[in-house]
């Protein structure tokens, strides 16, 4: 691509990567409302907390953000890879809160991105998994969608990422008193460890049929979400 090509497909990138974005993610803990709640997880405890997160279940989903990025301009073989894709990371997630806010995410992601690029391959991405009644999750939709928009890669990974680690930052300022500046810390130190984690993806990619994941806590969390008597997430 050209440099305005390149110019333009890194400021849709930074537009998809947006915390703000409207698809609900502020909506959604993922179970840290419970860890915090049982005071589990605390300030002290968090940025050790989310180096394991990223190291597990970031290049885990990273994974799956390139694998999807790559059935971008596929014709033949797309509605199976696509769904097979999709329910395999469905048959990962155990808790049903943390299943249903990928689901969630994933198909408001596509269908905002419907909204501001009428790709034909979103389209028919999106209602290959409504007339299936499968799942369409938020790793999966982030990945093909940079892919169908022609952004790179490894940006469209690490960009999935940051926004992912971002979000979870922005879910524990509401829990607990972890302060604006700590949380830029926080995150700032964190740039290393995702470059890192995205090359691991990359590596996953080789094999993806050894893929792993193992997040006790963060599922037994999503598991008892709703037994909080208060709640300030859906997740």
């Amino acid at each position: 691509m050209n440099n305005l090509s390149n110019s333009i497909g890194l400021l849709r990138l930074m537009q998809l990567a947006d915390s703000a974005l409207p698809i609900g993610a502020l909506s959604h803990s993922f179970g840290l409302e419970t860890l915090a709640a049982e005071e589990i997880l605390t300030v002290s405890r968090l940025e050790a907390f989310l180096q394991g997160y990223l190291e597990e279940a970031g290049q885990f989903e990273g994974t799956f953000c390139r694998l999807a990025y790559r059935l971008a301009g596929q014709e033949e073989t797309f509605t199976e890879s696509w769904l097979a894709l999709n329910q395999r990371l469905s048959a990962f997630k155990l808790a049903r809160e943390a299943r249903s806010a990928s689901a969630t995410l994933g198909r408001r992601f596509v269908q905002l991105a419907l909204s501001l690029d009428n790709a034909a391959q979103l389209r028919i991405a999106l209602d290959i998994c409504k007339n299936s009644d499968t799942e369409l999750h938020h790793s999966p939709a982030f990945g093909l969608v940079g892919g169908v928009l022609g952004i790179e890669e490894e940006a469209v990974v690490l960009a999935y990422l940051h926004q992912a680690v971002t979000s979870l930052v922005s879910a524990c300022q509401r829990l607990m008193p972890l302060g604006q500046s700590q949380a830029s810390q926080i995150l700032w130190r964190f740039k290393p460890k995702l470059y890192e984690v995205v090359h691991q993806s990359l590596a996953n990619t080789e094999n993806p049929e050894k893929l792993q994941n193992f997040t006790p806590m963060l599922e037994l969390g999503s598991m008892r979400h709703s037994l909080l008597t208060t709640r300030l997430f859906i997740s």
